[in-house]
């Protein structure tokens, strides 16, 4: 049994020194961060409100004919997603990991997120508390990757599988454009090549790359073989996503929005796609937007999905990082980060 106040090792895996033991996150958020995400937020929500023709009158208005009891089921739903999140950090590798820290994990990611993109800010997150559990640098990496890949895996699955269920009105009128240059992919794929070409026959490279690769697919490997393993990664992230669609589901209703779940998991999982492709600390406005423009898709008035836009964002994005820095204070203390 792992004991919470002490960051364990792992059976057969290298021994942590004393610096690495020493508590220390791998992020810290400066006072200039907030201000400049703060920037970013207000800029986002005022061109989402221009290219809607939607006054922030208007949206307030809506935002006060919510029903607060389905308002805070859909904030418990939300954040029910910790647990399945880290459920699912526990499936991306063999040690036996404590589920308290990890999903305290998930929060404490939230947090970091505000200053970083998403998907950046959990894989070093996960990298630095899976070394700091006894896991080898390269079985860390892969287990965050993995995690992050499944992730993805399962949203586009999710999507795909909506999509038949749905009817959605979209204008495809502007979705039309030039095709890739042939020549950034050429180069793409030369670029691969002498990478590859150049791991492998200077030695110098070959002994310092080649062996991480190595531990790092033998560690792939030694969890895929292991059916718990596989059902917590994939279950975990396949509950966590729909706990989403669940929170949004209740943000729905508390304006009296009916939708059914292949619905949900449409708007989720699109909008959780789009917002990944934009460089911005967790998605700031792309999110939104996609929210938004899943909800007018499937015949929502434009008010009122910006309203469940920026409600839902509130749930996952804009106040879990208030209890995001409690876990991350309490993970660095007890040595987990």
């Amino acid at each position: 049994m792992i004991m919470a106040s002490i960051p364990p090792a792992v059976t057969g895996g290298p021994a942590l020194s004393q610096q690495d033991l020493e508590p220390r996150t791998g992020h810290h958020v400066r006072a200039k961060d907030l201000v400049l995400v703060a920037a970013l937020i207000v800029t986002a929500y005022f061109v989402i409100a221009q290219l809607a023709d939607i006054g922030f009158g208007t949206i307030a208005d809506e935002l006060r004919t919510a029903e607060p009891a389905l308002l805070i089921l859909g904030l418990i739903l939300a954040q029910c997603t910790f647990v399945a999140g880290g459920i699912a950090v526990r499936g991306t590798v063999l040690a036996p990991l404590a589920l308290l820290p990890c999903v305290a994990l998930q929060a404490a990611i939230k947090f970091v997120n505000l200053t970083v993109p998403s998907s950046a800010g959990r894989i070093a997150m996960n990298l630095r508390f899976l070394q700091k559990m006894g896991v080898p640098g390269p079985q860390a990496v892969a287990a965050g990757a993995i995690d992050n890949g499944v992730k993805k895996v399962i949203q586009i699955a999710l999507l795909l599988l909506a999509l038949s269920f749905v009817k959605v009105r979209v204008d495809t009128t502007k979705l039309s454009g030039p095709a890739p240059d042939s020549r950034l992919l050429a180069a793409i794929g030369v670029a691969i090549v002498v990478t590859g070409v150049v791991t492998v026959s200077v030695p110098k490279f070959r002994r310092r790359i080649v062996p991480a690769v190595r531990s790092a697919l033998a560690g792939v490997w030694a969890v895929a073989r292991v059916r718990r393993k596989r059902v917590e990664l994939f279950g975990g992230r396949l509950a966590a996503e729909l706990l989403y669609a669940f929170s949004l589901g209740a943000t729905c209703l508390a304006y009296d929005i009916h939708l059914n779940l292949a619905q949900l998991v449409f708007v989720n999982t699109g909008a959780g796609l789009v917002s990944g492709l934009i460089p911005t600390p967790g998605g700031i406005g792309a999110a939104e937007a996609s929210l938004a423009a899943g909800l007018i898709a499937l015949g929502v008035d434009e008010t009122t999905a910006v309203a469940v836009a920026i409600t839902q964002r509130l749930w996952t994005f804009y106040l879990p990082p208030i209890w995001g820095f409690v876990s991350l204070r309490w993970l660095t203390r007890k040595g987990y980060v």
